[in-house]
């Protein structure tokens, strides 16, 4: 697109008939387009709206067009030998860097982290897809779940032992309420909030006796 634009540049100058053939018709298409995002893109279709005096048409390539074939040689040669071109990323570009940059840093650190390792045996590798995973398969692989060891480590635990020994019997005035998921084995509907509150003596003995 960029020698396209040159070429076209240098027809609006010489002010006469011109004929740009070209043999990529990609660039043709985008000059076509109402919805173009790059700049160099625009600046062609300025000129071209300035100018009815400047004409468009594709070829075929690799036909023996001789013209082709000479613009093709140049286009080699200009990657060694010519001008070092300056041109602005476009966003796409920037977008597709900053997401594998992003990625490549989860990936460090899910892989030297230190919590969740248990999740990291099933799923070593990171993605950005959504895991259409159950709620039983959640509370399993992450053992945050009705599990008595999970219950050991939590704040729950201890609060079941301070209730079973009764050596504090300001407990109930200090934790009136507890708020809990919904009950084990159910599933939350649009009708049916997913927290409710209960208080803690009924919580204790429907689910914990």
């Amino acid at each position: 697109m960029l020698a396209l634009k040159a070429a076209i540049e240098w027809a609006n100058a010489a002010n006469e008939d011109v004929n740009i053939w070209r043999d990529r018709e990609s660039s043709l298409q985008a000059l076509k387009s109402f919805n173009v995002k790059s700049k160099i893109t625009q600046e062609a279709q300025m000129t071209l709206l300035a100018n009815a005096r400047i004409r468009l048409g594709w070829v075929k390539a690799h036909i023996g067009i001789k013209g082709s074939e000479i613009a093709d040689t140049l286009a080699k040669e200009a990657t060694t030998d010519g001008i070092p071109a300056s041109l602005p990323f476009p966003k796409s570009f920037l977008k597709k860097q900053l997401l594998q940059l992003s990625l490549s840093r989860w990936q460090a650190e899910w892989d030297n982290g230190e919590t969740g390792r248990s999740v990291y045996i099933i799923i070593p590798k990171i993605s950005n897809k959504q895991m259409h995973w159950s709620r039983e398969c959640i509370q399993f692989v992450t053992g945050h779940g009705s599990f008595p060891s999970y219950l050991k480590r939590s704040l729950l635990y201890r609060l079941l032992r301070m209730w079973g020994n009764r050596k504090s019997p300001s407990l109930c005035n200090e934790m009136s309420t507890y708020f809990i998921l919904s009950p084990q084995g159910t599933k939350p509907t649009i009708h049916s909030p997913l927290v409710e509150e209960r208080p803690i003596q009924k919580t204790l003995k429907a689910k914990y006796r």
